[in-house]
């Protein structure tokens, strides 16, 4: 190709083609490091909608994107890696699939023949019907673990029931036998002449990765890691071992997606791994940053005589490693039986402790700021072999992650707005030291959090007055607040549980239901209704308050005395409600909370 303003040749080809041409022109392949099919019903289903309102519409025009195509130096005749847009190529070819045998049992031989020479390799002048090309390669050749489906629906054969590739089957095959032939021959004609693609060719002398983070990392934040997984194949492109890209392939997109289902979980445990080891990220620069890491590492390695890939082989060995996924897992997500923090706390000796580890990581759950720190001070115990060891070093972190509770909750609890900018960078470079240090004892973990205290909350004595004028309005907030408070000051808070318990306004919101409440008649009831001595806990067992519970404190009274939880039966014992009360109580909870988020003597 040559460019337009200096007439010199350009390497890297784009053009824009109609969906006909480009199939009918190309030969593809799925190349060995890209995941299988993975659209969902719902994406399928999306580009069936998209494509029937442009044709309905009579479009000059449906663009689909871009797709991205590497030349393979390897086969011949000449053949296209997929570097990009895998998932629409293989779903438009399905849907051709499927109109072809539409248009087989309608007797279209015409539109039959067309639609073959989009799904296999045959040539213009062909009239065969499928029984006669049946051997011919298809058009597309997707990963191997895609392969015998594919084959199979493109032949007209009979499928299984499972996978991603048989669900968008079944979506395409309603939506083609719902419209009629007549409909499906305007259909398949609009898509031969009117779909359009625009096309990146890149020759085999141009690395096809840094074409691609180009394009996909302008100042974008990273969805997928499909950056970050490209660059770290691109270290085996040149690789013979075929058993050692099996092995990479395997381990990136089975093992850790096997077992984190997510592609925002598979991100939040690759910030978690590699801040672990680099320090902070930034979110808006996380790609770039990890790949100079990860190239930085595999130079120093290949100085002492072995290979930059051997360097990234082991990494992404140890990425993939089941313990330590399971770890993320357990910090991203706790679970009360998780095997690991059972473990833990026997070794901690906190087992029976109101507030051990699960307490801990599930108060943390929803702060992100603090997973590579959880996660790197857990790494350490689980890296740890020897017995006694073992139990000093859980029992060290066990008052660790006290604190780390502490600090992250008082200050949510304290703050007009939770900003963990404030601190992230801090926590991540601690998170570093942490899997670093030869020592783990040597880690400042308190002085962190002192340097981060913005808000004064470490100091028993100001966390307290700031909580005394506290109002909440965010209702997770207030539940964890009075949830915590309430699990410290009754016995059989087992038998109360968080997700069963709803909030209570005492004085309520509405203010038609004010009139009767005398406690406020010289005050404006507007400044106390979200002050936290106004709030607390109802379970399912209690009966809830309804517009003739709301009229006055001596019904709400009632409600409140025979609940089954501790602080709400408190303020059953109260004559009346006012801002005396209100004030009174906030004081209580205050004092409760400073002991509930405690922190040791030594670190005041």
């Amino acid at each position: 190709m040559t460019s337009a303003r200096t007439g010199r040749p350009t390497v890297i080809e784009s053009r824009s083609v109609t969906f006909f041409r480009l199939f009918c022109e190309g030969r593809f392949r799925v190349p060995w490091h890209q995941r299988r099919y993975d659209w969902k019903p719902d994406h399928v289903q999306e580009l069936l909608r998209d494509l029937d309102e442009a044709f309905s519409a009579d479009r000059q025009c449906y663009f689909l994107g871009m797709v991205i195509f590497v030349e393979s130096a390897a086969s011949a005749p000449r053949q296209w890696h997929i570097n990009d847009g895998q998932q629409r190529m293989v779903t438009l070819s399905l849907i051709c699939a499927c109109l072809r045998r539409l248009f087989t049992d309608h007797n279209d031989s015409l539109s039959e023949h067309r639609a073959l020479r989009i799904l296999f390799d045959v040539d213009e002048s062909s009239t065969d019907v499928l029984e006669n090309i049946d051997r011919q390669s298809s058009r597309i050749i997707p990963p191997s673990d895609d392969k015998i489906v594919y084959n199979q629906m493109i032949r007209g054969r009979s499928i299984g029931a499972n996978g991603k590739l048989t669900l968008a089957w079944r979506q395409i095959e309603a939506f083609v036998l719902g419209m009629g032939i007549d409909k499906a021959q305007r259909f398949f004609n609009f898509l031969c002449r009117k779909l359009e693609l625009a096309c990146l060719y890149i020759p085999d002398s141009v690395d096809p990765n840094s074409v691609y983070e180009t394009i996909n990392c302008r100042g974008k934040r990273l969805d997928d890691l499909d950056l970050i997984r490209n660059h770290l194949y691109s270290y085996f492109n040149a690789d013979d071992d075929e058993e050692r890209r099996r092995a990479v392939n395997r381990n990136l997109d089975e093992k850790i997606y096997e077992h984190l289902r997510d592609n925002a979980r598979f991100t939040d445990y690759a910030r978690c791994y590699f801040q672990s080891r680099h320090g902070f990220l930034k979110k808006s620069t996380f790609y770039r940053e990890t790949r100079d890491h990860i190239r930085s590492g595999a130079e120093r390695h290949e100085r002492t005589g072995k290979t930059r890939s051997d360097y990234v082989f082991s990494l992404i060995d140890d990425l993939s490693r089941r313990e330590q996924i399971e770890l993320f897992r357990t910090v991203a997500a706790p679970n009360r039986k998780d095997y690991f923090v059972e473990e833990f706390m026997r070794s901690s000796g906190q087992a029976a402790a109101k507030r051990n580890t699960f307490t801990f990581l599930k108060e943390l759950q929803t702060y992100k700021v603090a997973q590579p720190l959880l996660f790197a001070l857990l790494m350490r115990y689980l890296n740890e072999t020897e017995a006694a060891h073992r139990r000093n070093l859980a029992k060290w972190i066990h008052v660790r992650l006290k604190h780390i509770t502490s600090f992250v909750m008082r200050t949510a609890f304290v703050a007009p707005k939770f900003e963990p900018s404030h601190f992230e960078s801090e926590f991540s470079n601690l998170a570093q030291r942490v899997m670093s240090s030869r020592e783990l004892r040597d880690v400042d973990v308190d002085g962190c959090l002192r340097g981060c205290d913005d808000h004064g909350i470490i100091s028993d004595k100001k966390f307290k007055a700031k909580m005394c004028q506290i109002e909440m309005r965010d209702a997770k907030k207030i539940k964890r607040f009075l949830f915590g408070v309430n699990c410290h000051v009754q016995t059989d808070s087992d038998l109360v549980s968080e997700s069963r318990c709803t909030i209570e306004h005492v004085l309520p919101k509405a203010q038609h239901h004010w009139v009767n409440w005398h406690g406020f008649q010289n005050e404006n009831p507007d400044e106390w209704i979200h002050r936290i001595g106004n709030l607390t806990l109802l379970g399912r067992q209690d009966n809830k308050p309804g517009d003739a519970d709301n009229q006055d404190f001596a019904a709400k009274k009632s409600i409140c005395s025979r609940s089954a939880i501790s602080i709400t039966r408190d303020i059953g014992t109260c004559d009346r409600w006012s801002p005396r009360e209100i004030e009174k109580r906030q004081k209580q909870l205050a004092s409760h909370a400073a002991r509930v988020w405690s922190f040791e003597r030594s670190m005041t």
